[in-house]
């Protein structure tokens, strides 16, 4: 889809200290990357007119993808905006925040162990030491086994609780809020510059980008109302600032989905058919936990799997790959390109998925499935010696062990140990 060129975001001047002053930047670049660096006047007790240089050197092109798209959406909603020289972006579903830091990673060139983090939780701070150094310790290990944040990046404080609420306990499933920050005055400045002007550019662009957007903007502020007695099904954005409520409402207009705005942060989408549009354009998809309440709101309107073919075994998964991309793939591959994450970069789909594609075209790592007059005779050859090495077997057979040990476990055929004799 082309490439998006950051030096149209890259500012004259760079904002610094308290006071926000500003110093003039100097800007070179190349054709692939853009070097920054501006000077600071210091007032020292030993000098009066010290200075100092800062520099940075980013990528100057980043994809302009459905990667990059969503995550334009989800940096627009949760990222801080303000000029506190720190990129700081905060969700409590670690596929959100996996998300983030991957198209960093691709596309900024830093890495999941270079952002600090901390925990919040929507709780007071426990007066039983016990009791909060379990939780505590329960989402901590949530969070570093789910995402690739590194233990030795986390601030000295971190979880931090809300005083302003009645909850007491962590319920069992609330693993908290994980706030993740990367420090750098230039780099904060350049994609807080890059998300609004971009953001503000969307309606003007295809359809398809204004969806990847809004899946953003929706997993990122929106919640799912469900209230049985008066049938209000809806989905409500939350947004304080005016500009963007008519932002977000301009895009859902050129999706032909229709939403009202509310007096203070509310922007509303409700009536079946705008929910519907929501569910056949995938909008609600990028947020599982958010997806599954709107799924399960959809299933109350009556008849819904006839008029959507939602909800049967008729309707195909949403994230099923198009036999389009399935044939790129295998052209990649057959051209020479096999590694599979040089593969998912070029079609934009997962190293799991290539790997499963390749694997039903009998291609890849796993060239040929062990036949069935094959594992016959591994099964015979066990049998005769349920006490034999798998590579003894193999070796008989002219296989590898490995395939030998996958036969015997699929077949529960486990080796036997041998009987020691005593004289």
């Amino acid at each position: 889809m082309g490439k998006i060129d950051l030096l149209e975001f890259i500012p004259d001047k760079i904002k610094c200290g308290e006071n926000l002053r500003e110093y003039l930047l100097d800007i070179k670049s190349d054709e692939d990357y853009i070097m920054l660096s501006y000077i600071t006047k210091m007032i020292t007790p030993i000098k009066s007119n010290a200075e100092r240089e800062y520099s940075l050197t980013i990528p100057r092109y980043i994809n302009s993808n459905q990667e990059t798209l969503d995550v334009l959406g989800l940096l627009q909603a949760e990222m801080g905006k303000t000029d506190n020289g720190c990129i700081s972006f905060c969700n409590h579903e670690y596929r959100l925040i996996n998300k983030v830091l991957r198209w960093f990673k691709k596309e900024l060139e830093i890495l999941s162990n270079q952002w600090r983090w901390y925990v919040k939780l929507n709780i007071n701070e426990p007066e039983n030491k016990v009791y909060r150094e379990e939780v505590e310790s329960k989402v901590i290990k949530h969070w570093l086994n789910k995402t690739k944040i590194d233990i030795g990046k986390r601030y000295p404080k971190n979880v931090t609780h809300i005083k302003n609420t009645k909850n007491k306990k962590l319920k069992y499933y609330d693993y908290g809020t994980l706030i993740i920050e990367y420090k750098s005055n230039l780099l904060s400045q350049i994609i807080k510059r890059y998300v609004k002007f971009m953001s503000y550019k969307i309606p003007n662009l295809e359809k398809d980008e204004i969806r990847w957007f809004m899946r953003g903007i929706i997993a990122g502020e929106s919640c799912v109302e469900v209230y049985k007695p008066d049938k209000r099904y809806r989905v409500q954005i939350s947004v304080v600032k005016k500009e963007e409520k008519d932002l977000y409402q301009k895009c859902l207009t050129r999706l032909g989905i229709y939403s009202k705005q509310y007096q203070y942060d509310k922007l509303i989408i409700s009536k079946r058919e705008n929910n519907i549009k929501l569910l056949k354009q995938r909008l609600m998809c990028l947020s599982p936990e958010k997806y599954k309440k709107f799924l399960n709101m959809m299933k109350l309107y009556p008849e819904i799997s006839e008029e959507t073919g939602y909800f049967s075994s008729k309707k195909e998964p949403h994230n099923k790959i198009s036999q389009e991309k399935i044939n790129e793939i295998l052209e990649l591959y057959k051209s020479g390109i096999t590694k599979t994450k040089d593969i998912g970069e070029k079609v934009g789909v997962s190293k799991i998925t290539i790997n499963r594609i390749l694997k039903a075209n009998n291609l890849g790592k796993r060239l040929v499935k062990t036949s069935k007059e094959m594992t016959e005779k591994v099964i015979e050859l066990h049998n005769k010696n349920p006490s034999a090495y798998a590579y003894k077997i193999a070796n008989q057979l002219g296989l590898h062990k490995a395939r030998v040990e996958r036969i015997r476990r699929k077949y529960s055929l486990a080796r036997a140990k041998k009987v020691k004799s005593y004289r």
